[in-house]
């Protein structure tokens, strides 16, 4: 049995007009907001070392990134204090075009480091 070309012909083209209906969507991110820090002190004494972050934002959203980093690195001293104060606010962004729609994703992480100097050591 043959098949007509006309009809092979049509086949092809409606598989080729439902290629793009077949295609996923992109993904799509959460908002994201991190912190990263890191306190160093090196001296005969260990050092105070503090932080507070603050993350704030309106519930679900899609596609920001807000991040921030702080060193802070003390030689020496008398009972040393460090501190980290941080806040973060995001707002709006993209709307989720699946219609999927999480909270904003928050980070933070701050390494405290003491290191204890020996007695022949200038600090």
């Amino acid at each position: 049995m043959k098949v007509p070309h006309l009809s092979v012909g049509l086949l092809s083209i409606a598989s080729l007009i439902t290629i793009p209906f077949l295609v996923p969507q992109s993904a799509f991110a959460q908002c994201v907001q991190s912190h990263t820090g890191v306190q160093l002190n090196m001296g005969k004494s260990p050092a105070e070392q503090t932080h507070n972050t603050q993350f704030d934002n309106q519930g679900s959203c899609t596609g920001n990134v807000n991040s921030s980093t702080a060193t802070q690195v003390n030689l020496g001293g008398n009972n040393p204090r460090q501190h980290q104060e941080v806040r973060q606010e995001t707002r709006g962004g993209r709307g989720n075009p699946s219609g999927v729609n999480g909270p904003t994703v928050s980070v933070d992480v701050v390494t405290p480091v003491n290191v204890q100097t020996p007695e022949n050591f200038p600090y």
